[in-house]
């Protein structure tokens, strides 16, 4: 079975030609944090890419910032008093906390740095820097000429949407005084590189040079423009942009007859979302959640992994509930298939899920690193008496990683310790938490069941070392052979070591223990 970036990656290579070097694009504009959502566009950008390289193609990938489109409204969180800096560029709009050169800045710079953990390579382009240097210079002056060819095609998609004709003093540009940044009105241009301009905010007129940046198309010309100028091949784009009569569907007739080039390829994306959150994630609104929250609980390739793993037309809900220890698994389970160490149900599934796999890790390991299941982990790092070298002898104790470990083994092992402990503290549900109780509850029990715990307890006694699969064994024999029911039966040896009816995996947690604490608790001695 095809990976869908693979055949996104055929479907560009025929549809345009053998090319010295493709370009994909994605683009947002940094208006609020960037968020898990906006990324599946600049991932969806990158995997293809990835593939595309794979097939020894030249691949450049640009991000476009637009942090030159007007600041619109003010965030929740950010102060009231900003609204002063509304229709500015949010390119130019002071850092509230001030930490950065700008508003945008704040968000573009948190979100590269996130990006770059995930070893994606992405050519990060300023729309307000390109503007400002005058590299679309000639492309606006086409636009002013071609305005009312660009109006018509704009006006018949309002006609097939019965929306009202854009108004005859339309104009395919905007500009930003020059003396408050704030956006001016049009007044006229002469034809060539100068246009006149008056300010409604701080009441100044005059010309400016289309040449010194001070002018930007708007945004339904502005894509288009853009396909053009870096010869845009393919670029994925959320169902709103994708939806008829949408900025695609304009964009596309207007690349080609104004500006002669073909539209790119495109892929449409569903939203990402989190299980249980309701509504769409908006940076301006402040409900999201940033790579950086992701990267709290999961590994880098998990991250990449989770979203390879998808296609881009179905709607992502991310689970960062127990759901997280279900992709641990599933990852885990993908890369031993990967390194031939488990098989898959069939030769198709498995010559996909191989694929996700190398299109998930930001660089492919030659062998498999040492896997500590984060389920068990999950348990592990709520024992009290277990520092990460314990757990890690713990592990290598029950047979979840080798005895001898490389420093890449190492490594991994505890990272994901770390990103357990997190898991535990911020999204761990009630039902996976426990404590450990210091002294042994009192409890009265029947005979048979007493007769059970001091078979366990003798069984542990005589061993020096044993394996968690004969362990749990002993545990069900115990109680099977008194005709104790084992839902009962668990339920007392939870409540003697947690004080709660469930609890996790119980041969593995109580193997994790010290083996004369766990006798002793089973003779409530302790």
């Amino acid at each position: 079975m095809v990976h869908w970036a693979d055949y996104v990656a055929e479907k560009i290579i025929k549809e345009r030609g053998d090319k010295e070097e493709y370009v994909v694009e994605s683009g947002i504009t940094p208006s609020g944090y960037v968020h898990i959502g906006n990324f599946r566009e600049v991932f969806t950008a990158y995997i293809v890419g990835h593939a595309l390289r794979d097939r020894g193609k030249k691949v450049r990938h640009i991000h476009m910032w637009d942090d030159y489109d007007r600041f619109r409204k003010v965030p929740k969180n950010v102060p009231a008093e900003w609204r002063e800096y509304l229709t500015m560029p949010v390119g130019e709009v002071p850092d509230p906390w001030g930490c950065h050169k700008s508003y945008g800045d704040h968000f573009m710079s948190l979100f590269e740095s996130e990006v770059e953990k995930l070893g994606i390579e992405v050519d990060f382009l300023h729309a307000r820097e390109l503007y400002k240097k005058g590299e679309y210079a000639e492309e606006v002056k086409r636009a002013l000429e071609k305005r009312d060819e660009i109006k018509a095609i704009l006006d018949e998609f309002r006609d097939r949407a019965k929306q009202p004709h854009l108004e005859e003093s339309w104009q395919p540009v905007q500009i930003y005084c020059p003396k408050c940044r704030k956006e001016a009105d049009f007044v006229q241009w002469n034809g060539e590189w100068k246009i006149k301009y008056k300010c409604p905010h701080c009441g100044s007129e005059g010309e400016t040079d289309i040449r010194e940046g001070n002018v930007k198309l708007r945004w339904r010309v502005d894509w288009p423009m853009r396909w053009a100028h870096f010869k845009v091949d393919f670029e994925p784009a959320g169902k709103d942009h994708l939806a008829a009569g949408s900025s695609y569907d304009t964009g596309r007739v207007i690349v080609e007859k104004v500006f002669g080039w073909p539209a790119p390829i495109d892929l449409m994306y569903e939203f990402v979302g989190i299980k249980g959150q309701k509504g769409k994630m908006s940076g301006s609104k402040g409900n999201v959640i940033l790579l950086s929250d992701l990267y709290k609980v999961m590994e880098p390739g998990l991250v990449r992994f989770l979203y390879a793993s998808h296609r881009p037309n179905k709607e992502l809900k991310i689970d960062l509930g127990q759901g997280l220890l279900n992709l641990y698994d599933e990852f885990d389970k993908v890369e031993r298939i990967y390194f031939g160490l488990e098989e898959a149900k069939n030769p198709e599934e498995e010559e996909e899920l191989k694929r996700t796999y190398e299109l998930s890790m930001p660089s492919l390991p030659k062998r498999l690193i040492a896997q500590a299941p984060f389920r068990f982990l999950v348990t592990l790092v709520q024992m009290p008496h277990l520092d990460e070298a314990g757990i890690i002898e713990v592990l290598k104790k029950q047979g979840h990683v080798p005895e001898e470990l490389s420093d890449e083994d190492v490594e991994r092992i505890r990272l994901r310790i770390r990103l357990a402990k997190n898991w535990v503290r911020e999204y761990a549900p009630e039902n996976v938490k426990f404590s450990l109780l210091t002294t042994a509850p009192e409890v009265k029990l029947k005979p048979e069941i007493e007769e059970a715990l001091e078979e366990v307890a003798c069984w542990l006694e005589n061993r020096e070392s044993f394996v968690i699969d004969e362990f749990n064994n002993i545990l069900f024999e115990a109680a099977k052979k008194r005709g104790i029911a084992s839902r009962e039966w668990f339920r007392i040896l939870y409540r003697l070591f947690i004080g709660k009816d469930r609890g996790p995996r119980l041969a593995s947690f109580l193997g994790a223990l010290d083996k004369e604490f766990v006798i002793k608790r089973l003779r409530r001695e302790a």
